[in-house]
């Protein structure tokens, strides 16, 4: 059900539609099955399970220990509760946040950051590599004044779990491409044709989403047709891309749109192209308001799959204080990911962020 010709990314890889991914994609409940990939290793922890005791809390505040964190964008909901989660359980552990940075999209800029947080030494640093090639001897550079390295959904490149780092906490991608193809080929009955639009950069996160959508596609949905591919490396261009992409083919059913600014501006591509909400489905990744209140309006975006990243930072920060306590700690950790629609908005929400549905969201739910 896809398409000879589609035009795929330069790092798309066959053989990433692994035996055991293929065999997770088959499967009705996919909602308990981590897949073991290198970014967590063969057998991943589930990372709700870390958890430190009261004792190990006060020995951690004892310690006048210092943190850093390196991101490699700000601005979205998902760094926002990414920063925020893991400064409020450090703060319960006592740890002190010297260094906050923010990349702004740009490997070059995260160099920079990392080499100037390893001037700091600070004991933790907490990160997301925005290139894993680029930033690797940055990274080796933090490494070797003694700060130990907790990376935050993909490590940098010639990286080992639990020897140059403490380990990585991950979303479960595979589960989170495979959610969105479920709510797409939902809400068209099962069938109908549809574009794929993906991020061009060689990201190892979208990566995995992707392919998690196009396995469960194949092994699911067999009347569903991806009949149309194209990428973006700006998540402005989203509605340049779709155009395109409605413009080679017109009777398009829906798109999978990558992530919430994209997935806006394919709307907005196909509102221009005489689309609705009755005729054209999309769905992307990232539980971001403006994506929050489509669905609630029942505007084209018919489902959302998001990360859950206020525990992931959690679990990061509990996993970083272990490390510095000595404890035998996991490698790598998956959190699930979370599907919601028009029916579970308020509740997929509220799992997400911890708390309610703003007002105004709460209002058009109801209309």
């Amino acid at each position: 059900n896809l398409a000879s010709d589609l035009l795929l990314p330069l790092w798309w890889e066959d053989s990433m539609l692994t035996e055991a991914l293929m065999k997770n994609a088959v499967l009705d409940d996919i909602s308990n099955s981590f897949i073991g990939q290198k970014q967590v290793g063969d057998e991943p922890a589930n990372g709700l399970d870390l958890k430190l005791t009261p004792e190990q809390y006060e020995k951690l505040k004892q310690g006048n220990f210092t943190a850093a964190l390196s991101m490699g964008w700000l601005g979205d909901d998902w760094a926002t509760e990414q920063i925020g989660g893991i400064k409020d359980e450090l703060a319960k552990m006592g740890i002190k946040v010297i260094a906050e940075t923010n990349a702004d999209w740009k490997d070059t800029t995260q160099i920079s950051d990392l080499e100037s947080i390893a001037s700091m030494k600070p004991d933790l640093l907490f990160s997301i590599p925005l290139n894993a090639v680029t930033t690797a001897d940055a990274y080796r550079k933090v490494a070797a004044t003694g700060t130990k390295i907790v990376f935050i959904d993909q490590i940098a490149e010639g990286f080992t779990l639990g020897e140059d780092c403490v380990g990585t906490v991950a979303a479960d991608c595979y589960l989170l491409g495979m959610q969105l193809a479920d709510m797409l080929a939902d809400s068209v009955g099962g069938k109908g044709e549809f574009g794929l639009m993906y991020f061009n950069s060689d990201f190892w996160v979208t990566n995995l989403r992707t392919y998690g959508f196009v396995a469960r596609m194949i092994a699911k949905y067999p009347d569903v047709k991806v009949v149309v591919a194209a990428g973006h490396d700006n998540r402005d261009l989203g509605q340049e891309v779709a155009t395109t992409m409605l413009a080679r083919f017109p009777k398009l059913d829906g798109m999978y749109a990558s992530w919430s600014i994209p997935a806006m501006g394919a709307e907005a591509a196909a509102t221009v192209a005489g689309k609705t909400p009755d005729n054209f489905s999309i769905v992307n990744e990232n539980f971001d308001q403006i994506v929050a209140m489509n669905v609630a309006q029942k505007g084209m975006i018919k489902g959302i799959s998001s990360q859950r990243p206020r525990d992931q930072a959690t679990a990061e920060a509990r996993l970083g204080g272990l490390a510095l306590l000595g404890e035998s700690v996991p490698k790598g950790s998956l959190i699930s990911t979370v599907p919601a629609t028009h029916a579970n908005l308020a509740e997929a929400f509220k799992t997400v962020y911890h708390k309610d549905l703003p007002d105004e969201i709460q209002k058009a739910l109801a209309a």
